[in-house]
């Protein structure tokens, strides 16, 4: 099986397509970079205040980030916790808005190389040439899910590259909570090499690049048609309605677990969706997927967002809705790297029961 690695590696770094794909992950990495880049200008004039000069690499990348749904007038109303700077919390929205475009480029262009990188061995016959000297069909299709993942690794360490380059060139310092940062990596990651396994295993059923092209456009658009039904996240939210006295006790358990006001509410463990004051103001967090024990009711919501998770395909969804700190506090990212690990679990046993079955042309 080494052998067989190595030498669709060789095959896959002497492809002009492996390059091409190199520059397209760099030119569009740039470009995401690029449009956004105001946003994490160091040393610059305040959007807020004039008289303020931008400094980022002042502030506390994790307390800037516990603050990131925190609105304006919140930012400055934690004792020995504020950031210095509004502006801050716009940075820690444009690193998520922008590692989660270029995740989904990286991802894309990775899709259409693996299926024509793979389709072009089935096509000029180095597929059947590995299976006639001897190697099994098992392991050619594991070895190929082996380069599959490492190209995208490849491809995902490229697009970071450049970003940085392109980041310390222009002078912006975009603020990273690390902890956070490098377990949404590694779910987007995770979850990528899942979908472009699949696409493999399309390009092994079909043995044309062509043909799992199609298919994979098509069931694109499927599901693209289905997920319409599932992007209302306010479908999954609990209501829990607050009266003035039972607001005070709840605003003493906040306050009392000494940690700090955030715009997270934990309530004997477990956090409150659409907290609802009597004048109508509403705090929200959508993270949790545990039923809270002093709202049994909880418990559909709880187990419908349990559902929606095991769709890895709603990563993009939640990163755009929530921020990478919200969703990793919760351990929403391990959950979708978790059920990412499940998944490409099956695909090495489905692939390999079906390619076994497979006459290879």
């Amino acid at each position: 099986m080494i052998k067989l690695i190595r030498s669709m590696l060789y095959r896959a770094t002497h492809d002009i397509f492996f390059y091409l794909a190199i520059a397209f992950c760099i030119f569009f990495s740039l470009v995401i970079v690029s449009f956004s880049g105001a946003r994490l200008k160091n040393h610059v004039t305040s959007k807020y205040d004039e008289n303020v000069t931008v400094e980022f690499e002042k502030e506390d990348a994790l307390n800037v980030a516990k603050h990131y749904f925190a609105s304006d007038s919140y930012v400055h109303n934690i004792p020995g916790k504020d950031i210095l700077y509004r502006d801050s919390l716009n940075n820690v929205e444009t690193v998520d808005i922008l590692m989660l475009y270029a995740s989904i480029v990286v991802l894309i262009i990775h899709v259409l190389y693996g299926v024509i990188f793979f389709g072009e061995l089935f096509s000029k016959g180095a597929i059947r040439n590995m299976i006639a000297a001897g190697a099994g069909k098992r392991k050619v299709f594991l070895s190929s899910l082996v380069i599959n993942a490492f190209l995208l690794f490849v491809f995902s360490v490229i697009c970071i590259l450049s970003m940085s380059i392109y980041a310390i060139a222009n002078g912006l310092y975009p603020i990273i909570c690390f902890q956070s940062f490098a377990v949404m990596l590694l779910a987007e990651l995770l979850v990528g090499i899942v979908i472009s396994s699949l696409a493999v295993l399309l390009v092994f059923i079909t043995q044309r690049p062509l043909k799992a092209l199609l298919v994979i456009i098509a069931c694109v658009a499927v599901y693209c048609a289905a997920a319409g039904t599932m992007t209302d996240i306010e479908a999954f939210a609990p209501k829990y309605e607050l009266n003035k006295t039972s607001y005070q006790v709840f605003m003493s358990k906040v306050k009392d677990s000494d940690l700090g006001f955030e715009f997270y509410f934990p309530v004997n463990g477990f956090n409150l969706y659409s907290v609802r004051k009597a004048d109508g103001t509403i705090y929200s967090d959508f993270m949790t997927d545990k039923p809270d024990p002093e709202y049994p009711g909880d418990s559909k919501v709880a187990l419908a967002r349990i559902i929606w998770r095991m769709n890895i395909c709603m990563l993009p969804m939640e990163m755009m809705v929530w921020g990478q700190y919200p969703i990793y506090r919760d351990g929403v990212l391990f959950r979708y790297i978790a059920v990412s690990a499940v998944y490409m679990v099956i695909i090495v046993y489905t692939g390999c029961a079906v390619v076994k079955r497979r006459n290879i042309i």
